[in-house]
């Protein structure tokens, strides 16, 4: 089959599509207010602003850790608290969003169980074994330890 003849796959929501998704189910299910999603849509359209005028971090660099990214975003909100945006209950509403995943950015692999986990723990053990050493016997032939994790590994 040529790549020009694969059929296109269809474009997904945005990640503002899909908060702003999130947010009017919150406002029809009565969590929230249409005046509560409209403020907390103009703080992320704000944030997301400043991070952009702000540019990407530098190549090679550490990713910040889940504990720093979820800090940087309550600072970020607090923020907007201060410049009147957002009151706190609306920005404690995004906060908790953020934590659970729900603005866009899933929680981190492999911390939970499932498919995330289990592909985690084969990714570790695969590492594991090539770190020990050698995965080649002397005559070229792959080491049965790698290939047994692989053949092992049920979704």
């Amino acid at each position: 089959m040529q790549i020009g003849s694969m059929p296109m796959m269809p474009q997904g929501a945005s990640p503002r599509d899909q908060v702003a998704n999130t947010l009017n189910a919150q406002v029809e299910a009565g969590d929230i207010t249409s005046e509560d999603q409209d403020a907390m849509m103009a703080a992320l359209d704000a944030i997301h602003t400043e991070r952009m005028e702000a540019g990407r971090p530098e190549p090679g660099g550490t990713p910040p850790s889940r504990e720093e990214m979820q800090a940087s975003f309550e600072s970020m909100l607090s923020d907007q608290v201060e410049a009147g945006t957002l009151d706190q209950d609306q920005a404690d509403h995004l906060a908790e969003m953020f934590e659970e995943g729900e603005l866009g950015r899933p929680p981190k692999p492999g911390l939970g169980s499932g498919q995330g986990g289990a592909a985690q723990e084969l990714l570790s053990a695969i590492l594991s074994q090539l770190q020990s050493g050698s995965t080649y016997d002397g005559s070229g032939e792959q080491s049965g330890e790698v290939a047994s994790l692989l053949a092992d590994y049920t979704v």
